[in-house]
């Protein structure tokens, strides 16, 4: 994804986040969704599932525990991959933290690097960072070309055109505003870069992606919207991962973003008399022709 990690970056991650209830279960339901077709397909056989961006491991573990749940833990092969050294030593520690005797390889690399690392997989997961990706059609084929034949893709996001629950758009407006006016007044040196793009946030509609999916050689797709209830203090959290600090404030040195947004997520919920704010998620599943 031509993400850049550095040591500052390591103090900025998505961790705090994904550790939130709603967030496991939201991938939960997507593993779940996933994993239920591989079973009509059960043969008894090695199944191997890559876990793309991966980071530190929050689905790679949910994997491994559908696995054990369906009896079928002695049949996976896992392997996760992600640029970040950082994210994959944490996500090994997640995985010996659980005790299973799960057949778990962490990998550096990127995701053009899959055609050289992995070959006919029975399933991959590339999990709430496909928004990330500017050409998404060159990675879905990516990944088609590493699946065996009906194999399955699973993706899902929180950033795509459809994702704000109607009638919250306000709050992420007055949370920018308020971020925005405390940098001023806190740290009136700095200034928002009108140059810099972030990587994140490469939105598309639902109907974008059935179109992907389609062209990228897939066949049957599932797509179910789950609403998430998302607390301040999660939003809070996000606010404090360097990506989306990027996207919200660009520009501006990760340390004042993210105070600033922590600051300002709790101004906008007491302004607008909110503990909580909903949030839709696209979860995908297509099966390869």
């Amino acid at each position: 994804m031509g993400l850049i990690e550095t040591e500052e970056t390591n103090k900025f991650t998505f961790e705090p986040f994904a550790a939130h209830p709603f967030y496991t279960e939201v991938n939960r339901g997507l593993v779940r969704q996933a994993l239920a077709h591989l079973s009509q397909q059960d043969t008894g056989a090695p199944v191997t599932i890559v876990d793309m961006a991966c980071g530190t491991g929050a689905v790679s573990r949910l994997i491994i525990e559908e696995m054990e749940r369906q009896g079928k833990l002695s049949q996976l092969r896992l392997i996760g991959v992600d640029p970040s050294a950082e994210a994959l030593r944490r996500a090994q520690k997640g995985v010996d933290q659980m005790g299973l005797p799960a057949d778990v390889k962490f990998i550096q690399g990127e995701s053009e690097d899959l055609p050289k690392l992995i070959q006919n997989a029975n399933a991959a997961f590339f999990c709430n960072a496909i928004h990330l990706l500017t050409d998404k059609l060159s990675a879905f084929k990516q990944v088609a070309s590493i699946l065996a034949p009906q194999g399955i893709f699973a993706c899902n996001s929180a950033f795509y055109t459809g994702t704000y629950v109607p009638g919250t758009e306000r709050f992420y407006r007055l949370w920018t505003r308020r971020a925005v006016a405390w940098l001023r007044q806190e740290h009136p040196d700095v200034r928002l870069s009108r140059e810099a793009k972030a990587a994140a946030m490469q939105w598309v509609t639902s109907d974008d992606y059935v179109q992907i999916y389609q062209e990228s050689g897939f066949g049957k797709l599932d797509m179910v919207q789950d609403t998430a209830i998302i607390s301040l203090d999660a939003w809070r959290d996000l606010g404090q991962y360097w990506l989306f600090i990027d996207g919200a404030l660009p520009g501006i040195p990760l340390a004042y973003g993210a105070r600033a947004l922590e600051v300002a997520v709790y101004q906008a919920g007491e302004e607008l008399e909110l503990q909580e704010v909903p949030r839709n998620w696209l979860q995908m599943v297509g099966i390869k022709k």
